[in-house]
């Protein structure tokens, strides 16, 4: 069997590359392309010596770790313990998982049986196969990661709360949106959103027949139709800007609103929610969306009371 040189050494620093950046963005971190190709030619240079006599060491799992960490070190540079870790994890899942997909495509396509399958492909694998076989990897690691990533991210943002008018009080789930920026146009107070559903339950009969009796696009068209003079003059509209659009939601002032946290729980009075006439959550884990200045500790400050 021939080996050449070359091809290895391109092969594997293109794999390589793959690799990182697959980890880098599985791990949530930046890089620069100049040092992940610098690691993975690192790595290729590696490959390279293990295939020379007496250089058993080479594949021996202390030695793949230590290589492991310094192409990590030298893609990403050290941060911090933890970060050294995740990318490490990061590296090795997406490596099995291209590697995985690659052995699944060839069991695919292969027609000779289960024994050529084992000792012939792994031997004289055809670059077709390696490039459809990393192009599967690549898709499923970016949906099944990013779908595993985006359930914790939002499992630790979601929130407990209770929202109180008029001595009426109902708790629900509501998720930081970090991207929600409503204001109140007067005092430029945080506004959060919540879906009809879950305000319905304070309201009066009067308010929410009113809701429901017209379409979200004519109520504030129809507002002065409400029956409810206190909670009328509640009442405020919040511009709202989407992507290409531009509209208003009705939002009305709370009495208070509870935020249950792990460090205890913050106690706001006068708060402006809106109402969304729809499902903010398509599997109903939760029914509203909290403003990322209502967690945050100046505005804990001068506006709540935290209880531990």
């Amino acid at each position: 069997m021939y080996i050449y040189a070359d091809v290895v050494f391109i092969i594997n620093i293109i794999m390589n590359s793959i690799i990182l950046m697959l980890a880098a963005w599985a791990a949530g971190v930046t890089y620069k392309t100049w040092r992940i190709i610098l690691a993975a030619a690192v790595g290729s240079c590696y490959v390279l010596v293990g295939m020379l006599p007496m250089m058993e060491i080479c594949h021996t799992i202390v030695a793949k770790l230590g290589v492991s960490l310094l192409l990590i070190c030298i893609a990403f540079g050290f941060q911090s313990k933890r970060m050294l870790f995740l990318l490490l994890a990061s590296f090795y899942i997406v490596a099995f998982i291209l590697g995985g997909s690659i052995v699944g495509w060839l069991y695919f396509w292969q027609t000779n049986g289960y024994v050529n399958t084992l000792s012939i492909n792994f031997t004289n694998v055809p670059w077709e196969n390696v490039l459809w076989g990393s192009c599967l990897g690549s898709i499923l690691i970016f949906s099944l990661i990013r779908r595993m990533l985006a359930g914790v991210t939002r499992r630790q943002n979601l929130y407990q709360i209770k929202i109180e008018y008029d001595g009426q009080i109902n708790e629900l789930t509501a998720m930081l949106d970090t991207g929600n920026s409503l204001y109140t146009t007067i005092g430029r107070k945080p506004v959060i959103l919540v879906s009809q559903y879950a305000v319905e339950p304070i309201l009066s009969e009067d308010v929410v027949a009113f809701l429901r009796d017209n379409v979200p696009d004519m109520w504030l068209v129809n507002l002065a139709q409400c029956a409810d003079e206190k909670w009328l003059s509640r009442t405020q509209i919040i511009p709202y800007h989407g992507i290409g659009s531009r509209s208003m939601l009705l939002a009305f002032r709370l009495d208070a609103l509870i935020v249950s946290t792990k460090k205890g729980v913050i106690d706001l009075h006068d708060v402006v929610i809106a109402i969304y006439s729809g499902s903010l959550s398509g599997d109903g884990t939760y029914a509203g969306l909290l403003h990322p200045q209502i967690l945050n500790e100046l505005y804990k400050k001068g506006e709540a009371n935290i209880c531990a």
